[in-house]
């Protein structure tokens, strides 16, 4: 639920892009494991990420995403642990969102959602089956018996992703609390910190927001 932020993270991935998205993975799995140390506790995060950032920006569909980060994670997770268990999973998901089977049914074949590689195969089952339909997919992945505060919003994260914010019906967004700051810090991901090491180049906004905690004032000339 936490790291999809991640995925909005290095949007410049155009030269060495393997190596970047490689980057990009591990710096959500290694988010996650602060917490969540097996395997199958940070995997699911890095293929969250994956997957957001391909939608935002590569335009993939949600399904040739979660194609795409397959293949990405058993580079990455190379002989992980569990890895082909959570592939398992997010293949199945894939396959039951293409079939004519009720989503009840569906998503009891994922399981509850109480484990990350079933909140993750749970919410790309509803991404997939709804990629075009926000609030279709949010209230498939909440009504099931399981971890459905986790599966809706993992499964709003990717269908938000792939329908982008004007498109998500007003309902959702107008009660949101901190909806500004929200916003703010996503565009802020998406564009990354201009300044570097070695550059003379400096951006007062971005320091005294991010490095002295202040809101930013600009002098009035």
């Amino acid at each position: 639920m936490r790291v999809a932020p991640v995925g909005l993270y290095m949007n410049r991935c155009m030269e060495n892009m393997t190596d970047q998205m490689k980057d990009l993975d591990l710096i959500a799995a290694e988010t996650a494991a602060i917490t969540h140390g097996h395997p199958l506790g940070y995997m699911p995060t890095a293929a969250l990420a994956h997957i957001i950032n391909r939608i935002v920006y590569w335009n993939m569909s949600v399904e040739e995403a979660v194609r795409d980060v397959i293949s990405a994670m058993r580079e990455v997770f190379k002989n992980q642990a569990y890895l082909e268990e959570m592939v398992a999973l997010m293949e199945k998901a894939i396959r039951l969102a293409n079939n004519d089977v009720s989503d009840t049914e569906n998503v009891r074949e994922l399981g509850e959602g109480w484990e990350a590689e079933e909140t993750l195969s749970i919410s790309i089952y509803c991404s997939v089956r709804y990629a075009d339909n926000f609030s279709k997919s949010i209230i498939t992945a909440v009504n099931h018996d399981g971890d459905s505060d986790s599966t809706g919003a993992v499964t709003g994260n990717i269908v938000g992703a792939a329908v982008g914010y004007e498109n998500i019906p007003d309902e959702w967004k107008e009660y949101l609390e901190c909806l500004e700051v929200i916003l703010e810090v996503a565009g802020d991901l998406c564009h990354d910190c201009q300044m570097e090491e070695y550059r003379s180049y400096r951006d007062p906004e971005w320091e005294a927001k991010y490095i002295y905690m202040k809101v930013y004032q600009p002098e009035i000339l």
